[in-house]
C-alpha cells in the first residue's frame, strides 16, 4: 500500500485517513513529490491541424436512434 501526505507540525499528515488496528507497526518510507510548480507547463496546440470534426458529428443515424426507441417517421 502508498499513501501521500504532508508535513504538518513535523508530523505526517496522510491525504486519506488510513484503519489501522491499535500498535500496527507500518514502515514510512519518505520520498519528496515535487511541487505542482516545478512541473513544466504544459503548450497547447499539439494536434493542430490533425484533428478534424465531420461536419455530420452531431447527428444521430437513423439506426441507432430506433435503437432507443426515436423513430423519426
Amino acid at each position: 500500500m502508498s499513501q501521500s501526505g504532508v508535513v504538518r507540525g513535523g508530523m505526517i499528515v496522510p491525504d486519506q485517513p488510513i484503519a489501522l488496528p491499535e500498535g500496527t507497526r507500518v514502515i514510512i518510507d519518505v520520498s519528496i513529490a515535487p511541487s505542482p510548480s516545478e512541473f513544466p507547463r504544459r503548450q497547447g496546440g499539439w494536434w493542430k491541424g490533425r484533428v478534424f470534426i465531420a461536419a455530420d458529428f452531431d447527428e444521430l443515424p437513423e439506426d441507432i436512434a430506433r435503437s432507443f426507441g426515436m423513430d423519426r417517421a
